[in-house]
């Protein structure tokens, strides 16, 4: 089957880019064209109902090597070393996301505010995914979310390095660019996931 690497831009199935099965794990010190990252940074405004996140985006490639820096010292205060070391590859990785969110929320119509707040996050999600689509077209991968990093004690250096305000959360951070090393990605049978008409009832 034709994949997103081997077919030209915009020609991959939809179906094809759902289930791709193959997931960045390293990239490429390779730079995405700017009207590309456009266009796949734009995929990410189809997912604005509420429309309360912020999208960050780093691509300074000293910002970039800040970032992970801050990421690494707090790492290593929570003696997380092996981790330090992993997550050393990122440097070379042209951009860098964050999806961020207010803390506090506002009720929406008669929705008290911490449910709207969950809202966003499941919107901030379709956001992410939408860019990720967009940009597998590209032949450009996204290694995310990285949940250790939404840890408070994990990311306070970087919400230090990016200037994310206190009254923000980070609810999202990825990174992206053309692959180097990938792994194979399985995807589960829909009954493995899905119930029918009553709760433990597979057909």
């Amino acid at each position: 089957m034709e994949t997103p690497n081997t077919r030209y831009s915009g020609k991959a199935t939809l179906s094809e880019l759902l289930f791709f099965d193959k997931g960045a794990m390293s990239f490429l010190d390779k730079e995405i064209p700017t009207p590309i990252q456009e266009e796949i940074l734009k995929a990410a405004t189809s997912c604005t109902w509420l429309g309360r996140w912020k999208l960050l985006t780093i691509t300074d490639k000293s910002q970039r090597m800040k970032v992970v820096k801050a990421w690494q010292e707090d790492l290593r205060k929570i003696g997380r070393l092996k981790d330090v070391d992993w997550i050393e590859r990122w440097k070379v990785a042209p951009l860098f996301i964050a999806f961020c969110q207010p803390k506090d929320f506002k009720p929406f119509q008669w929705v008290p505010g911490d449910y709207a707040r969950i809202g966003e996050i499941h919107e901030i999600g379709s956001a992410v995914r939408s860019i990720e689509l967009k940009a597998l077209e590209y032949g450009i991968g996204l290694h995310g979310p990285i949940m250790g990093l939404l840890m408070p004690e994990v990311n306070r250096g970087v919400r230090a390095a990016l200037g994310i305000p206190e009254d923000y959360e980070l609810v999202h951070f990825g990174i992206m660019g053309y692959p180097g090393e990938q792994v194979a990605q399985k995807f589960p049978d829909l009954k493995e996931m899905c119930y029918s008409d009553t709760w433990g009832q597979v057909d």
